[in-house]
């Protein structure tokens, strides 16, 4: 890529699953923009332009809620420098969480909007570090993050992906394969562990009522990532990257759907 530069990229992050008998979709939209500064060195934008679930705008008291804290801490800014990526803006994201957090406790109140409002402030603003690790959590800068890595670091690479419906987290270990003559990167991750997912599993069935306990076949889990980039010319210089997260369980199917495309 030139100096001084810039990239404009659009972003779709969907998200269907079946828990028991609970069915949802989610659909986030993004926009990206990347611009260089020289060499190694960016600056990247990233606004969030959208949320739904099951195709409708949310309406729900404590869903709102949430989605409301959410919009607040977008756009975000971020440096790459050699490959590090660092927070830019902390302390405008953090004057608007305390603006939207007035706001919303003029709104609302009871029990279930002080434990929304608690673990949002707690897990996302309480301090640079905690709005450092969440945006980091994101499956949107994992795969940005996996773009910006070096072929030779992606012969084995450690894929980490949260696991949003069940609050937890899985990782794989694969690798990536540059393609020369097509310049498509190409990501596959093995079998990630599985034992804490399935105990969430468990508990969740437990706690609803749909069942006493699990079977041993209920036990059976597989998964996947795979993840599909294709560069224009180098690294960094990219058209699009696909990532796909696959779980496949008795009593939870989960997949997961990230495309970013250039405008």
């Amino acid at each position: 890529m030139k100096s001084d530069i810039k990239y404009n990229f659009r972003v779709t992050n969907s998200i269907n699953f079946e828990l028991f008998e609970q069915k949802s979709t989610a659909t986030s939209n993004y926009e990206i923009e990347f611009e260089k500064l020289e060499a190694k060195n960016f600056k990247i934008e990233v606004r969030r332009n959208g949320f739904r679930i099951n195709e409708k705008k949310i309406d729900l008291k404590f869903e709102k809620v949430a989605y409301e804290y959410q919009k607040a801490i977008f756009p975000v800014l971020f440096d790459v420098k050699e490959g590090s990526f660092l927070l830019a803006n902390f302390q405008e994201i953090s004057d608007r969480i305390s603006l939207k957090d007035e706001e919303l406790s003029l709104q609302y109140e009871g029990h279930g909007f002080q434990y929304i409002r608690s673990q949002f402030l707690d897990n996302v603003a309480k301090d640079g570090y905690a709005m450092t690790n969440y945006f980091f959590s994101l499956g949107l800068m994992k795969v940005v993050m996996l773009c910006f890595q070096e072929t030779e670091n992606l012969e084995q690479y450690q894929f980490q992906w949260d696991i949003v419906p069940l609050e937890t987290t899985l990782s794989w270990k694969g690798k990536g394969v540059l393609n020369s003559d097509t310049n498509i990167l190409k990501y596959y991750g093995q079998e990630a562990q599985t034992e804490n997912l399935f105990e969430k599993i468990k508990a969740y069935g437990i706690a609803n009522k749909y069942l006493q306990e699990l079977s041993d076949q209920a036990a059976l889990i597989t998964t996947r990532v795979t993840n599909e980039t294709q560069f224009v010319t180098t690294k960094l210089d990219f058209e699009r990257s696909e990532t796909e997260i696959k779980i496949n369980n008795p009593y939870f199917n989960y997949q997961e759907k990230l495309s970013i495309n250039r405008n």
